[in-house]
């Protein structure tokens, strides 16, 4: 017997939903739902994709906001920063667009697939939010100049402890 195990990931995802009150996007053909989050940060909210495969779910905060080309090496070098140490997911650029992101990966297994549950969705879910909240400002003052990346790091990382 083959199992869709995607279509289990997606049901565990739209159960977490349900459980929660998340008025989403349903999943689309490539196994892809949203919802927006609010963040503690002046960006205020973020568009978080549920990306459902045959092995893993991605959980990824788009970020509600681009960095130019003028700005792209100071962003990538405070982006870079703050992934140093990060123990769950990371920060990630797309230095052609200037999209930002933040990504959790939950791998539910091959041989022994079990979907995520409730607590690991919330987990991942909560893991994207408090890093954008963390890390927001700091990054929209180097995304507008006002601060060097390191500066913009440090501040980050002893104001949010």
């Amino acid at each position: 017997m083959d199992r869709d195990t995607r279509k289990e990931i997606i049901a565990a995802v739209e159960d977490f939903f349900e459980r929660k009150g998340v008025k989403y996007k349903p999943f689309n053909e490539r196994g892809m739902a949203r919802a927006t989050y609010g963040v503690k940060s002046k960006l205020k909210h973020v568009d978080v994709l549920f990306i459902a495969s045959d092995d893993k779910l991605m959980v990824r905060s788009i970020l509600p906001l681009e960095a130019g080309e003028d700005e792209r090496a100071k962003v990538g070098e405070f982006l870079l920063r703050a992934n140093y140490g990060l123990k769950i997911g990371g920060f990630d650029f797309d230095f052609n667009d200037g999209e930002i992101s933040y990504r959790v990966s939950l791998y539910c297994g091959d041989e022994e697939f079990a979907p995520p549950t409730f607590e690991q969705i919330e987990y991942a879910l909560i893991v994207n939010l408090m890093m954008v909240s963390k890390y927001g400002d700091a990054l929209l003052k180097v995304l507008f100049g006002l601060v060097e990346p390191k500066d913009a790091i440090d501040e980050a990382e002893s104001s949010a402890e």
